[in-house]
């Protein structure tokens, strides 16, 4: 499972980065980026479980991966260099995060992560 969930994470990031931004499909469907963030979760908890059994360190996990892959969003958003950047080269009109947003990533990832527990946990 190690090894798929490594599969996993790198190919979704490539496909978050070159279907989702540079040709904007995550931005003409709504349910691209969330779908990412749902198997994102799932992924993760797979990764995590390699190193613990405990479901609250997998989640505990997580939780520090979503904060920082949400800051991230957020520290890219604010500085200007970083953000005009991304705009420029995946030809985006606006990056600025909204927390009905974040809020629902951060609900997916756990949704993902929960559905990967009660599977295989």
């Amino acid at each position: 499972m190690f090894v798929f969930s490594i599969f996993g994470l790198v190919g979704l990031f490539i496909i978050n980065i070159l279907f989702g931004m540079y040709y904007g499909f995550g931005i003409r469907h709504y349910w691209f980026f969330e779908s990412l963030h749902f198997l994102g979760g799932f992924f993760i908890a797979m990764f995590l479980s390699h190193f613990t059994h405990s479901a609250v360190l997998i989640l505990v996990g997580l939780a520090i991966i979503t904060f920082l892959w949400e800051l991230a969003e957020d520290l890219i958003a604010r500085f200007r260099k970083s953000a005009d950047y991304i705009k420029r080269i995946f030809n985006i009109k606006d990056i600025n995060p909204v927390w009905q947003d974040t809020v629902l990533d951060i609900f997916l990832n756990f949704l993902g992560a929960a559905i990967f527990i009660i599977l295989f946990g």
